[in-house]
């Protein structure tokens, strides 16, 4: 009998003691994933079930969240917190964390997730993300060979820094932004005139499988005109128009001789002033040491490279505070302003 009341005591006493057990641990892990890819952005969540003020989150050893602080959703008396690692290593820790709490310091054990390459994928982007959209995109003429396309992009859960697209003869991100898990960037490549459309993909983490995404490479003809000035000097299209009014001088001339009448003169006078006009030589410009040339004359624009010693270049056009010149043959590009010599 006494030995029943002993196993009586402890099965009360171990049901009494069970919900402050429970209780206790009021902060936790939410959300760790299973597995994880190679330069993937993932989100790692703590659940709270009691109000906290002031909650703070300190991430032991050298692995520290892409944003230091955290997503904060409320539901009822439930709180989220959610951070975003980004993977650099296999397998991947997370680090412990210490969790400071109304007055109280609790210590989570760091958690071990497994890494997995991806699958061979040809047109792949480097794209790792659970959803990406082309917000828009714009192509313009970057040369007489080639297109710059710029896209406007959105991702969640992504590393839009990473993105390459195979076809690219130059290509380059602008403007990241990261807030919690939505992601926005800009995206400049350059590609032949000839490819009429781009196509890549990225590996969609909710589906589980490549996603394909495609434009078409459009060049607005009621356009052309407003984007020679962005454009390299075009010597076939000037010869065109040097013999077309070569052609018209001709032909006033003769109806002069024909008619004569003085007005077809007049009209050979001043066509002639404007075919001299493209024979006036081209001002010249210095460019300091250093100089970053931007692919468009914006001061967002990416830079295509930078000019390794001071140079003497023809300009080849004018916007705003950016002067177009030709670096090396076929390399065209803007400067700015203050990157041209004072004297």
């Amino acid at each position: 009998m006494k030995t029943l009341k002993s196993y009586l005591w402890i099965w009360i006493s171990f049901f009494l003691l069970l919900p402050t057990s429970l209780f206790s641990i009021d902060v936790g892990y939410s959300y760790v994933p299973k597995k994880v890819y190679e330069k993937q952005v993932f989100p790692i969540s703590f659940l709270s079930t009691t109000a906290q003020k002031n909650i703070k989150f300190h991430f032991q050893g050298e692995k520290k969240p892409i944003l230091k602080d955290p997503v904060v959703i409320k539901n009822g008396e439930k709180t989220f917190y959610t951070f975003y690692f980004k993977t650099v290593n296999t397998p991947f820790q997370i680090p412990s964390v210490l969790i400071e709490y109304n007055g109280k310091k609790r210590t989570l054990p760091g958690v071990n997730i497994p890494v997995e390459p991806l699958p061979e994928q040809s047109n792949f982007s480097g794209v790792i993300a659970s959803g990406l959209k082309i917000k828009n995109y714009q192509a313009s003429i970057y040369d007489e060979r080639n297109n710059l396309i710029a896209l406007s992009l959105e991702a969640h859960d992504a590393n839009l820094e990473d993105m390459y697209i195979p076809d690219a003869l130059k290509d380059g991100l602008e403007n990241l932004k990261r807030t919690g898990s939505k992601m926005e960037a800009q995206y400049y490549i350059v590609l032949p005139s000839t490819q009429t459309m781009l196509k890549f993909s990225y590996y969609d983490t909710i589906k589980e499988s490549f996603v394909e995404k495609s434009i078409p490479i459009t060049i607005d003809e009621g356009s052309v005109a407003a984007q020679t000035d962005l454009n390299p000097k075009d010597d076939s299209f000037e010869r065109l128009k040097k013999y077309s009014l070569l052609g018209l001088i001709i032909f006033f001339l003769l109806l002069f001789i024909w008619k004569r009448d003085f007005f077809y003169l007049i009209i050979a006078v001043v066509t002639t002033a404007i075919l001299l006009t493209f024979f006036i030589p081209l001002k010249k410009v210095c460019i300091k040491a250093g100089s970053p040339i931007y692919i468009i004359p914006t001061s967002n624009s990416r830079i295509s490279l930078h000019i390794d010693q001071e140079l003497k270049t023809t300009q080849l056009g004018r916007r705003g505070e950016f002067t177009k010149i030709e670096y090396n043959k076929g390399i065209v590009g803007w400067i700015k302003d203050d990157d041209v010599c004072q004297n």
